[in-house]
């Protein structure tokens, strides 16, 4: 469960896992719920002085359902993943005061972060001289996008991929509503240095 679980909150906030960052069990038991082949547990994940409850699930691709008390279990066997994981809450808990996880410099557009969930809206505010070129720069985002998936699925998708993301144009704004599926925060590493390289925005904000 820890390897398994690690991975996942990592490869999901783009954050370390570190003597900041710990996950414990409840006091008790009582939370535990086994539901046929898909179980789940309570827990506390430690992030900076604050403690957030979170449900972990289990489930086996054999259809055995593991208990806690078992102790004959198959590592290949058992797979563990969180119901849900507030990743802007932790993003908050552990940079009060930074709205990335990572650093960036020397950005052709003004960057304004107002939040990053699973759920993210990109608006890309257009140049004057660029309002025009939409359908060329979509298609050049989305070729991104698709980009970003195949290299990670060539790496048995170490950094998640996209699931699905769709475009609107108002205005001077391109936006962008994507569903940021299996991968997090690494995804917007990348991303935002590329629209910069475009040099067709004035603000890029992530809302």
């Amino acid at each position: 469960m820890d390897i398994q679980l690690t991975q996942l909150f990592e490869l999901k906030t783009g954050l370390k896992i570190n003597k900041q960052i710990s996950i414990s069990s409840m006091s008790d038991y009582r939370f535990f719920v086994e539901t046929g082949e898909i179980s789940k547990i309570a827990f506390n994940i430690y992030v900076n002085h604050n403690w957030n409850p979170v449900t972990v699930l289990w489930k086996s691709k054999s259809g055995h359902i593991y208990k806690l008390e078992d102790t004959d279990i198959d590592c290949d066997d058992i797979e563990f993943w969180f119901e849900e994981l507030d990743v802007a809450l932790i993003h908050r808990q552990m940079f009060p005061n930074v709205k990335l996880p990572f650093k960036l410099k020397d950005l052709s557009y003004e960057l304004i972060v107002t939040r990053i969930n699973m759920d993210s809206t990109i608006e890309l505010q257009l140049k004057a001289d660029h309002l025009k070129d939409e359908k060329k720069i979509e298609l050049e985002i989305d070729n991104f996008i698709a980009g970003f998936n195949e290299k990670s699925e060539k790496k048995d998708r170490i950094h998640g991929v996209i699931h699905n993301w769709k475009t609107r144009v108002e205005g001077d704004k391109m936006i962008y509503d994507i569903d940021l599926g299996s991968t997090g925060p690494y995804f917007f590493k990348k991303l935002l240095p590329e629209l910069s390289k475009m040099n067709c925005f004035i603000r890029v904000e992530l809302c």
